[in-house]
């Protein structure tokens, strides 16, 4: 049984937060909750002194006593407590001071009702683990021995847990880190290794006023090989470290994006015929007086979500192709995120043509499966390539900006027809053995 207080002066904003617990409660049967109301912070104070609580959701505007002072006083008395600010005031300023005075996190009103759904799969692991064990005041990072009152624990022993780690990131409203993205793929392939070779870790993300700190736990029970494969193959992470039984990775807040205004329109959804095409909508980032950049949305959020998951998984095993024999199993995961990612894409005009190319790539190898096994160390180069250019399609067309919507087209379906042209070296009957090592000897 968990005792969770809502604290808030509107009455419909109350209601609103028991109704999205009841359908958590209704969806895991294993939880329960006992909740109680407060109706300002002077009552709120009163209440956690009569009584213990173990997550708190705290308004910031009311009367007779805000939410920042409510806080503070609450984390006096009660250093165990989750508290989390959950308000409409858009005032950087007092969501610094609520953090600051000892709330965890922070949820923007209106409250996205998904949004909270995946956090609180979080608050309620975390509130778990603090009390079935001592908490501990120690910082988990590699970097630094300050500890910070913002710290976000994921158990990641599933798929669905991987998934809530990128939507922490991708669907939150979380400040802007240099190399987010990057970061957060390259832990969630180490975290995909541990689910792969069904093994649980945890992977700890601490905020200070600057950094951020992400960890991953138990990094010394993956195969070393496995471990740096993983970490050199996102050349953009540079700034990690390796313990003995855990790996950090350091990121800055950026200066340069805090200022620009991120203004996402409505995304259209179409039932689709051959291709759905679905209007534009751009930020853009100006990085010279000539060149400007854009980020396209034109994908439905959740097909993208689903495409960038299996693009994740698909690097993590194109990484192996050249680093010895890759198993038939291997090979058959290959060809069913290609397929699923070339058909989801191939939905939409714009990305249509890299689409086909991938449907039709996951075709030649599932038909070349023998050669593919075979020469795996030779594809291992041009595989990489593939790879990379995927992830950075991904990259530069929904995060970071493109030049235009078709920008990688070209190189990834050059790249595709490449890899099926090597694999059908043998198909018009030459007696030359096919040795694919002759490509790459220039």
């Amino acid at each position: 049984m968990k005792r969770i207080l809502i604290v808030d002066d509107n009455r419909n904003n109350r209601l609103f937060l028991q109704v999205l617990l009841d359908d958590y409660r209704e969806t895991h049967p294993e939880v329960d909750f006992e909740i109680s109301e407060a109706v300002n912070g002077k009552e709120a104070v009163e209440k956690s002194e009569a009584e213990v609580f173990d997550l708190i959701l705290m308004d910031i505007m009311m009367p007779e006593m805000d939410g920042i002072e409510a806080t503070r006083l609450i984390r006096q008395q009660d250093k165990k407590v989750m508290i989390i600010a959950v308000s409409a005031a858009d005032d950087e300023e007092r969501k610094k001071s609520i953090l600051d005075n000892g709330a965890e996190d922070y949820i923007p009103k209106p409250v996205n009702a998904d949004i909270f759904q995946t956090r609180l799969v979080n608050y309620l692991a975390l509130i778990e683990v603090r009390g079935s064990t001592h908490f501990s005041k120690e910082a988990f990072n590699l970097y630094s021995q300050e500890v910070y009152r913002r710290q976000t624990i994921f158990m990641i022993d599933s798929e669905d847990a991987l998934s809530e780690f990128w939507e922490y990131f991708l669907l939150g409203d979380q400040p802007r880190y240099e190399g987010i993205s990057d970061v957060v793929r390259t832990m969630s392939a180490l975290g995909d290794l541990f689910v792969r070779l069904d093994m649980e870790t945890r992977i700890i993300v601490e905020e200070s006023e600057e950094r951020l700190y992400i960890s991953i736990d138990k990094s010394d029970q993956l195969e070393k090989r496995l471990l740096a494969l993983v970490i050199a193959k996102n050349k953009a992470v540079t700034e990690y470290k390796i313990g003995s039984d855990r790996m950090s990775v350091m990121l800055y807040k950026s200066k340069e994006l805090d200022d620009i205004p991120v203004e996402k329109p409505a995304v259209v959804h179409e039932e689709p015929t051959v291709a759905k095409t679905a209007p534009t909508g751009k930020m853009t980032i100006s990085k010279s007086s000539d060149i400007e950049d854009e980020v396209f949305d034109y994908m439905d959020q959740d097909d993208f979500d689903e495409i960038e998951t299996y693009i994740g998984k698909l690097d993590l095993l194109l990484l192996l192709v050249g680093q010895g024999e890759v198993s038939k199993d291997e090979i058959v995961e290959i060809c069913t995120y290609l397929e699923r990612i070339g058909r989801m894409m191939a939905s939409y005009s714009e990305s249509y043509k890299i689409g086909q190319a991938l449907k039709d790539l996951s075709v030649e190898i599932s038909s070349h499966d023998e050669e593919f096994q075979l020469n795996s160390a030779a594809l291992g180069p041009m595989c990489a390539a593939f790879s990379h250019d995927l992830s950075k399609w991904a990259e530069m067309t929904f995060h970071t900006g493109s030049p235009a919507v078709d920008y990688m087209d070209d190189t990834i379906v050059a790249n595709s027809q490449t890899i099926s042209g090597m694999l059908n070296m043998n198909d018009s009957g030459s007696d030359d053995g096919g040795d694919l090592d002759d490509i790459f000897d220039f």
